[in-house]
């Protein structure tokens, strides 16, 4: 039997690692955008594709790319197969790279247009803009698990794992008391329907004094499915990120 690995205290992040953090967002962001339309295409295709991106942008992966669509999206840590994915559907992207031994790790939604999920999506987004607020320097985690835990049941939904995170040279680092300013942490609330689908928004954030920094906020899934270039995979440059 394989020892399991204990999971890593975060800790205050140096200027560089903050720096490199910044750039392993910036691959995920020129990842989703630059990616062919997803629609149409199997789970584990549209997958195996960020990864080759991913690697393409000089970084290496910091874990697995989840890419769930419809029903599958009901499940938090489902593994990419052969399920189409399809425009009438919630589909999530959850993707992570690694440059200069920093993680990134961000959630992205194609939210389509029907009433149940641009509701689910916009609850989701509600939860985790009143969790970032409260994530000052200071708050203990376990207090910021505590107010999710009340958000989610305040609009009717069960809590299936935690807020978030810490992140750093490992995609998941525990947070032990309270948030010290130079943390990055990611933020993940989740809602799961079971045989409809799943939404899940996370954004990683530099913790301050006052109000966190978002430093994901600029990724961007392209909104329309139109809007993806279908363009060809690039070459794969040379590696830029000390791994």
């Amino acid at each position: 039997m394989r020892k399991r690995r204990r999971a890593k205290i975060t800790r205050p992040k140096t200027r560089s690692e903050i720096e490199n953090t910044e750039r392993a967002i910036t691959i995920v962001g020129k990842v989703l955008t630059g990616m062919s339309s997803p629609f149409g295409r199997q789970e584990r295709d549209v997958a195996s594709e960020i990864r080759r991106r991913i690697y393409a942008e000089g970084a290496t992966l910091a874990f697995r790319p989840i890419v769930a669509s419809g029903r599958n999206a009901s499940h938090v840590h489902h593994r990419p197969g052969r399920k189409i994915v399809r425009e009438d559907e919630l589909v999530i992207f959850d993707i992570g790279a690694k440059c200069g031994g920093c993680c990134s790790d961000i959630t992205r939604m194609h939210v389509p247009d029907n009433k149940r999920a641009r509701k689910l999506h916009a609850d989701a987004m509600n939860i985790q803009r009143s969790l970032i607020r409260k994530a000052k320097r200071g708050i203990e985690f376990k207090e910021l698990q505590d107010i999710y835990k009340r958000l989610m049941r305040k609009n009717g939904y069960k809590v299936k794992h935690l807020i978030g995170h810490g992140i750093g040279e490992r995609v998941h680092e525990r947070v032990k008391g309270g948030l010290e300013a130079g943390m990055i942490l990611a933020i993940e609330p989740g809602i799961y329907v079971k045989n409809y689908g799943g939404c899940r928004v996370e954004d990683m954030i530099l913790v301050r004094k006052g109000e966190p920094r978002v430093l994901s906020a600029a990724i961007r899934l392209p909104r329309a499915p139109t809007a993806f270039p279908g363009c060809p995979l690039p070459r794969p440059r040379v590696r830029l990120c000390a791994l």
